[in-house]
């Protein structure tokens, strides 16, 4: 059988190869307390985004704390890279002894701007990369593209649906958490609701169910007798408005027997037209109270187009599009060594690649407020005297974590509080607007400094 999963214990092992026999290299020429800072961001913004939402640092401090080599992982890696007993010794006695600052989960961040910094002997911060690279990528993408579905949403309910169609059970579920933190806080993932990630959800009887009685009135009986007041019924088994009448018909006798039913889904055809019609059936049978719920494949997109037409529907449930990211399946995360550390002093180093150079220095963000409303971001060096809140805050400091991490409930309040100090605009969902971000003066000194020696020492 099939043995795949990844657990806590591999994740030392999430990793490739050159980064073991870099380490080992650095070991070998005495480099073992030779430390770095590592600065992880996102190159560019996708062409559809106007913002990102930052998730998945608590992943990466419970990843750093308790990083550790077993038995069985170092027997594997000596055999088949074949490390010595120097080399293999290092490792078995491998744990994380650095600093991370970052800003916190749930805070707005765009282009450039580090998300994370991490200072450790340099071994450290290079065994440390893929991991931290891919949690940030599919947390912060998951929480970008739900923030925009919750936003087109309003303020109605929105949920994330059916995991069926996602990129495998984890990637299910960390997408959960991450539409915890941007307010999709329901879901009909029954993982996430055992790891009391997000609140459960009923979700709709499938058409399997329908199609198992000998006609569709004789199943919506069924179930109602049952769950009628916990779940929705899919009323386009066979043709949505016969599905409609005939759930109906059921509402009412149920009515009979003091029960109210909780509402229908729409799954397919045209969702205003739909959702007017139900809604006017619904009212004429004094069924005011039924729910109508929206599902077919909705992203935000969808949702603000049935929104603009103010269509009667209570509760929107996103999952192929949504749980995939589907307008931007990808974020160019990145991890730069942005400064080494020779004798107690920090030395700035910097990449030239062509459209990949990167900014040197210990850096911090600084985001700028004005009458309570935040106008723009300055990248700037540590210690510079910008006015501003610096986004980078400590959470592990040699190897211990500093700061309490908060509760999803937590960081969800705080991304609600923060949201509300940008401009509204900068929440639209067909319009590209551009939120300010500056190189701070001294950056900027320093990076032609940085550049111009580079260019001098190693380039012809």
């Amino acid at each position: 059988m099939p043995n795949n999963f990844i657990t806590r214990e591999d994740l030392p092992l999430f990793n490739n190869g050159s980064r073991f026999l870099t380490g080992a290299a650095l070991l070998k020429d005495g480099k073992r307390d030779l430390a770095g800072t590592f600065d992880l961001f996102v190159r560019e913004l996708p062409s559809v985004r106007n913002y990102l939402v930052f998730a998945g640092l608590e992943y990466i401090i419970e990843y750093l704390i308790n990083f550790k080599f077993t038995d069985k992982q170092l027997a594997y890696l000596k055999k088949a890279y074949g490390l010595d007993e120097q080399t293999v010794d290092y490792y078995k006695k491998f744990k994380f002894t650095g600093d991370v600052d970052a800003m916190p989960e749930g805070t707005l961040c765009f282009a450039a701007e580090p998300i994370i910094r991490i200072t450790a002997p340099i071994i450290e911060g290079i065994m440390t990369e893929l991991y931290t690279n891919n949690i940030i990528m599919l947390q912060t993408m998951h929480a970008s593209k739900i923030a925009r579905a919750v936003f087109a949403a309003k303020r109605k309910k929105f949920i994330i649906g059916a995991s069926s169609r996602s990129h495998g059970a984890e990637s299910a579920v960390k997408a959960v958490r991450a539409a915890e933190i941007t307010g999709a806080n329901f879901t009909l993932t029954l993982a996430a609701m055992q790891l009391k990630i997000n609140k459960p959800e009923g979700g709709a009887a499938p058409h399997y169910y329908i199609m198992s009685y000998p006609d569709e009135l004789c199943a919506f009986r069924s179930y109602a007798y049952y769950f009628g007041q916990k779940m929705f019924f899919l009323i386009d088994t066979y043709k949505s408005i016969t599905g409609l009448k005939n759930f109906i018909i059921v509402a009412k006798e149920m009515e009979q027997r003091g029960k109210k039913m909780r509402g229908i889904a729409l799954d397919s055809g045209d969702l205003y037209k739909l959702s007017v019609l139900a809604r006017k059936m619904l009212d004429r049978a004094d069924l005011n109270y039924v729910e109508i719920a929206a599902m077919s494949n909705l992203d935000e997109h969808k949702i603000k187009k049935l929104e603009d037409k103010k269509a009667p529907i209570d509760i929107y449930a996103g999952a192929t599009a949504i749980l995939n990211v589907t307008d931007a399946p990808k974020l160019e995360v990145v991890y730069k060594l942005s400064a080494l550390k020779d004798k107690n002093q920090w030395m700035p180093k910097m990449k030239l690649s062509s459209k990949k150079i990167s900014l040197p220095g210990r850096k911090q963000v600084f985001r700028i407020e004005k009458h309570g409303q935040y106008i723009g971001d300055v990248i700037g060096l540590e210690n510079e005297k910008i006015k501003g809140k610096k986004l980078l805050v400590p959470y592990i400091k040699n190897g211990k974590l500093v700061k309490k991490l908060p509760s999803l409930e937590g960081i969800r309040k705080y991304y609600e509080r923060e949201k509300k100090k940008f401009k509204r605009e900068l929440f639209a969902i067909d319009k590209k607007v551009k939120y300010p971000v500056e190189i701070s003066a001294e950056l900027n000194k320093m990076t032609a400094q940085t550049k111009k020696q580079i260019q001098k020492q190693f380039i012809n």
